[in-house]
């Protein structure tokens, strides 16, 4: 019962949107709780601010592990990638005082670039448009110094014709920040924390996680070793602080995103123009200036996140802003997803109802080793009609396959896809691929044919058959 009166928690509430703060205290605390144990997160500070006011702050967990030191309300987290979205409004600053401009060909601010760069212009580095070539990974440039990475990708040639698709890139970003620095004479943190941060008083830029910061949280991740270690990822110089150098408490960007929305650092035209969506020529992306633009609900949000443990959302039509920080994760998440659960446990406008079905059900499997019982109970829940569950099973499944990293759990999961949708060939090459990662080449082969028993297409078939043929047992 205590389960299902879970399920009933994340759900009834969203039939008849009434809330007090109090709600959705208990709803966000309970939520974050489960995220915190399911995906293995140390420790997050999350705000919610709604019409310009604070209803939820509050921190979990630690801010480091080996000493049990607690999160606080002076722990600062490196936010890594989600510092672009701050230099982007940096950059519209500089459009709006008319000292640049969106269609500035990068060339009019820096004159030593390969000439194939200098059609490159300012709105191609801001929408990841600029198929340049990347300043990544992090491992060939950690230890290199601003020459020397700038040496290695003059080296490249670009990788498309700029404006053509969306793609996601370190090297714009550096070039962004020479163009601050040259026209401003002023070094990237300087003109950033004087414009934006100017009240902030645990804001900073650090691209090196080895630097000794009093109240500076430990990063933890498993990308190294598989599993939770410390992870002191760092940047020789200053030269990536425009990539993810922001360092910063979640107050002061309550109050950054405070002062972003009562137009204090932008006025409406250019906020509305950094919003805008780029027009790229062969890609339906949808992204603005230097943001991630999110439908949810019908409503358009936008922000960015940033090594997968922090991120930022506004929603301008329904005042609604939400500040996730955290240092680190042992279990690999959509970030995303999560804060569009968590802007659809404050506002009822928002909410997405297969992004709850999903992490509904996913919680239930995570919570429950026999959970069919309760999936019928969510299944057949009058919010859900309509939804496609086959859809959403398969999900779950694979996100315990890869991202929870559990083929067995994943395999229940598949399984009970499988009886829910016995003639979705679909369902079962799902349960073969659990199989095949769990180590059983036999099951795995029953349903791969039962897959292709299902499934009329002839190159489906001639793929399947060969990847039967390569298993062994």
């Amino acid at each position: 019962m205590k389960q299902l009166r879970i399920v009933i928690l994340l759900i009834s509430p969203l039939l008849c949107f009434s809330q007090n703060n109090s709600e959705i205290n208990a709803k966000l605390n309970d939520y974050i709780e489960h995220l915190i144990k399911r995906q293995g997160i140390p420790g997050v500070s999350l705000a919610i601010v709604k019409d310009g006011e604070t209803i939820y702050e509050k921190n979990f967990g630690y801010a480091n592990i080996e000493h049990q030191v607690p999160i606080s309300d002076e722990s600062i987290f490196r936010v890594y990638s989600l510092t672009k979205p701050i230099v982007s409004v940096g950059v519209f600053q500089l459009i709006e005082e008319k000292k640049i401009a969106l269609d500035d060909a990068v060339s009019k601010y820096i004159t030593d670039l390969p000439l194939s760069w200098n059609g490159i212009k300012i709105a191609h580095l801001l929408s990841h448009s600029s198929g340049l070539p990347d300043m990544s990974p992090i491992s060939e440039f950690k230890d290199l110094t601003e020459e020397q990475a700038k040496n290695k990708v003059f080296q490249q040639g670009l990788k498309f014709e700029s404006g053509e698709k969306y793609d996601y890139n370190q090297t714009g970003f550096w070039i962004l920040q020479k163009i601050i620095e040259n026209v401003t004479d002023e070094s990237l943190a300087d003109f950033i924390l004087k414009n934006q941060f100017y009240s902030g008083k645990n804001t900073f830029f650090s691209s090196d996680s080895r630097d000794i910061v009093r109240n500076r949280v430990t990063p933890y991740f498993p990308f190294e070793k598989g599993t939770l270690m410390i992870d002191h990822s760092y940047l020789q110089g200053s030269y990536a602080h425009s990539k993810n150098g922001l360092n910063i408490t979640l107050d002061d960007f309550i109050s950054w995103d405070k002062k972003l929305n009562a137009d204090k650092f932008l006025n409406k035209e250019s906020k509305k123009l950094m919003w805008q969506s780029f027009p790229f020529t062969k890609s339906n992306k949808s992204f603005a200036y230097g943001w991630d633009k999110i439908m949810v609900n019908n409503y358009e949000s936008y922000g960015f996140s940033g090594s997968l443990c922090t991120a930022y959302r506004v929603f301008p039509e329904n005042n609604l802003s939400i500040i996730f920080l955290s240092n680190g994760l042992t279990k690999w998440y959509n970030i995303d997803n999560i804060i569009n659960h968590i802007a659809s446990l404050v506002d009822g406008d928002v909410l997405d109802i297969n992004n709850l079905a999903f992490e509904t059900v996913l919680r239930t499997t995570y919570e429950n080793e026999d959970f069919s019982a309760k999936y019928q109970t969510i299944k057949n829940n009058p919010i859900f009609e309509n939804n496609n569950f086959e859809a959403h099973l398969n999900d779950v499944g694979y996100f315990w396959l890869f991202g929870l990293s559990n083929p067995k759990k994943a395999i229940n999961v598949f399984e009970l896809n499988t009886k829910e949708h016995p003639k979705s060939w679909n369902a079962f090459d799902s349960l073969a691929e659990a199989y095949e990662k769990n180590g059983n080449a036999d099951k795995a082969k029953i349903n791969y044919l039962k897959a292709i028993n299902l499934n009329p297409n002839e190159e489906y078939k001639s793929k399947t058959s060969v990847k039967i043929d390569n298993l062994k047992g």
